[in-house]
């Protein structure tokens, strides 16, 4: 959810977390509620009198229900709506029953309210997210824990590939996910015990790729005493960085101009978590 009128403090060489400035927009709620106030309306208008003075007990359920939709309205930041559900609690909190409102002043305050909702929702920008995707963004670190419990840095960038995944934003989608198969990648290079290989030496991914490839060549006992305890896995591993490789199109598509397509992006995404959470088996951060 966005809003035009918004302000935020922008400071040098900052990251802000876009989904910082999202909220789940429940509509099933704000319609329920919606159905809820036309009811009462209808009751208001079936006292006959338009200045019948509302009892005790109508009052107790305006103040619930306007209770939890004025706390909707503050969640959705529509400020005018707000101000419209206090102005409806307080009138129907007065101590002195006699000071109660009437249903004419009720009824009025039930179609100021609406407007209000209506015109600040137009002020915003609300989007929908598929429920074959909805899963990715309200549960984005799901069937990556085994992952998270051995390389915990890559929270961040597993959460935010997820979202972005779930709001078709590719290219920030394959972002996140080159963080995370950094991370992964700088584990692998670690159990070469290799100098060269080593984030101070520029690594990458090919030096890694390469030299993984080389020592599975190797006769098993000139092979690295790390690999040589489990050689199965390391191949594994180093077949699994070949398929990341296959389904990052190489050369890249993340130079300046070309876009991920959805089915790249879904491929990319399930290739790093299957090689991931193969390395979590038995590396860690």
């Amino acid at each position: 959810m966005t809003h035009p009128e918004s302000r935020f403090i922008w400071q040098a060489w900052e990251i802000i977390d876009l989904f910082d400035l999202m909220k789940e927009f429940l509509a099933h709620v704000l319609f329920g509620d919606g159905r809820k106030v036309e009811k009462l309306a209808a009751l208001l208008r079936g006292f006959g009198k338009p200045n019948v003075v509302l009892k005790r007990k109508h009052c107790e359920v305006l103040v619930d229900l306007f209770k939890r939709i004025g706390e909707g309205c503050a969640y959705l930041n529509l400020p005018a709506a707000k101000a419209s559900c206090d102005e409806i609690i307080s009138l129907c909190s007065k101590a002195d029953d006699a000071r109660l409102p009437k249903s004419d002043k009720i009824q009025s305050l039930f179609t100021e309210l609406n407007k209000r909702i209506e015109v600040e929702l137009k002020a915003h920008t609300y989007f929908c997210i598929p429920k074959e995707q909805s899963d990715f963004y309200k549960s984005p670190s799901k069937h990556w824990q085994t992952i998270i419990a051995a390389f915990p840095k890559t929270t961040y960038d597993i959460e935010e590939a997820s979202k972005c995944l779930a709001l078709r934003r590719n290219t920030a989608c394959v972002f996140h996910l080159t963080r995370v198969m950094g991370t992964g990648v700088t584990a692998l290079g670690k159990s070469l015990n290799e100098p060269t290989l080593d984030a101070s030496h520029n690594l990458t991914w090919d030096n890694v790729l390469r030299r993984c490839a080389k020592e599975l060549e190797k006769p098993f006992k000139q092979m690295s005493l790390v690999w040589q305890s489990d050689k199965q896995f390391y191949a594994t591993a180093t077949t699994k960085l070949f398929a990341v490789k296959d389904a990052w199109r190489n050369p890249n598509a993340h130079e300046v101009g070309d876009k991920y397509t959805d089915e790249e992006t879904v491929d990319i995404y399930s290739t790093i978590k299957s090689f991931m959470r193969h390395l979590a088996t038995k590396l860690k951060e």
